[in-house]
């Protein structure tokens, strides 16, 4: 009787021991994830982008042709490429990206130029698959503005953080601001 007590005392420590194991294994993952989190923040002109890391403060621009007269992104490969090497410049991977939720980013992409009338279907999709590409999948939902006035960071924040909190049949756009998933 004894030794089948033993046994059992043994077999409920282990089990309560990978409990314990996997909920500290859990919260230490909620954590990583909350304080790996990069929010960027991607200013689109004609030709010219603008991406401000809103966690370092650190900024990085420059001018490459990939717009026309007609639409802001009519070369798709060249913009996601320029917007992939200004992402690397403000947010680089480090030897830890390979481990889940480490160097997430929410991407804001902000449609500054040539959106008189709001962005055509096309231009959303193009915005969003060219955010998408340029992360390299670490952002998993870009979200896209089109507004003519420039947003602060406390803005940025506010609204990714609105975004985040609604589920996408509920997002309503902030006025003068049209916000597609």
């Amino acid at each position: 009787i004894m030794a089948i007590r033993k046994r059992n005392q043994k077999s409920l420590m282990r089990k309560h021991g990978a409990f314990l194991l996997l909920l500290i294994l859990s919260l230490f993952s909620v954590l990583l994830k909350d304080l790996a989190m990069t929010v960027l923040y991607v200013q689109l002109y004609q030709n010219r982008m603008v991406v401000r890391n809103l966690t370092t403060r650190q900024q990085a621009s420059g001018n490459h042709v990939f717009s026309n007269q007609r639409i802001i992104i009519a070369d798709f490969f060249e913009a996601e490429g320029f917007l992939a090497h200004l992402i690397q410049q403000v947010a680089p991977r480090t030897f830890m990206h390979f481990i889940p939720w480490v160097g997430r980013l929410d991407i804001l992409t902000h449609a500054l130029e040539m959106n008189e009338c709001g962005l055509s279907a096309v231009e959303e999709r193009a915005i969003l698959e060219m955010t998408f590409g340029a992360s390299h999948g670490k952002c998993q939902y870009p979200k896209v503005i089109d507004s003519e006035t420039l947003l602060s960071g406390e803005e940025v924040l506010a609204t990714l953080r609105r975004w985040n909190e609604t589920t996408p049949r509920e997002q309503k756009p902030t006025r003068g601001a049209k916000i597609i998933s």
